[in-house]
């Protein structure tokens, strides 16, 4: 009895030794995070805030919105469009952005939940929606994020984040409606591949590489069989194939362009996302949300 007792009293002393070691550990951790913002904002003259709930991180709000009519503070049912970038605290490495060509647009309240689109490269980063909610329309903002509310002791290999590594996210908030970001994106698209569109007047642009010479016109109801293919600005292909439809069982800007053409047109479109799929994405996932659709279009018949 005496021997076993002992055997339990060790086996319980030593689970008690490991556990006070990694609590050490962690608050270790935790210390240095602390530690080398504390330093980093000291250096760098950063007047930085804490979190109100004291969770960790600090933020500094570097312009309150875009110098406009004032407007709320985000709330979290508000739409908000943004951009956002994360990198190194340290030396500044960036490990993700949002892309240039595509704005992200969500609820404010899911701009730091990775189920709904938000957080940062799949990490729930609930500092992203406290720290939108401090702006308005316009606005932009800096977060420090230590290691121990992002990725941790492992790190994120695939993206090359290293143990321990403190998070910088600089935000960023715009004040123009959707549509408007649409043809700024369409806009740098033909600009930087020195590529000539007409607009049309739906705010789609066009280019005609095919004139049609069927003599059938085109309505909303006519049965236009289609072949295309679909690319995002990045230029990847997110669909193609072949078929048949009436127009406006298509999305918006599709529909408002095949009117216009005839059998044996070929064009392609740059379909802004509010005539596209919005701020959905499609089943498949391969259309982000808030893309502008670039289309190769052919009519191949028309039956009305």
């Amino acid at each position: 009895m005496i021997k076993k007792l002992s055997l339990y009293t060790f086996a319980l002393l030593g689970a008690v030794v490991l556990l006070s070691s990694c609590k050490k550990e962690y608050e270790s951790v935790q210390t240095q995070d602390d530690a080398k913002i504390a330093d980093y904002l000291a250096k760098n003259n950063i007047v930085a805030l804490p979190d109100p709930a004291k969770s960790g991180y600090f933020y500094v709000v570097t312009q309150p919105a875009d110098g406009g009519t004032p407007a709320a503070e985000y709330k979290d049912v508000d739409s908000v469009r943004y951009n956002i970038v994360g990198k190194s605290m340290i030396n500044g490495t960036v490990y993700g952005s949002s892309p240039l060509i595509r704005n992200l647009g969500m609820p404010v309240g899911y701009t730091g939940m990775a189920a709904k689109g938000g957080g940062f490269m799949g990490l729930p980063v609930p500092a992203i929606s406290d720290v939108i909610k401090k702006l308005r329309p316009g606005g932009s903002a800096r977060i420090f994020l230590p290691s121990y509310l992002a990725f941790g002791k492992n790190g994120y290999p695939a993206a090359k984040i290293p143990s321990n590594e403190v998070i910088e996210f600089n935000i960023s908030t715009y004040s123009e409606k959707q549509a408007v970001l649409d043809q700024q994106h369409i806009v740098s698209f033909l600009t930087a591949n020195t590529l000539t569109a007409l607009k049309d007047e739906s705010g789609v642009h066009y280019i005609v590489t095919t004139q049609g010479t069927g003599t059938d016109p085109i309505n909303i109801n006519t049965d236009v069989e289609i072949k295309y293919t679909l690319k995002m600005l990045d230029g990847t292909t997110a669909d193609s194939g072949q078929f048949t439809s009436a127009p406006k069982s298509l999305v918006v800007g599709m529909e408002k362009m095949l009117v216009k053409f005839t059998k044996g047109a070929k064009f392609r479109l740059f379909i802004p996302s509010v005539l596209g799929y919005g701020n959905a994405t499609n089943s498949t996932g391969s259309i982000p949300a808030n893309s502008v659709l670039d289309f190769d279009v052919e009519i191949i018949n028309v039956t009305n």
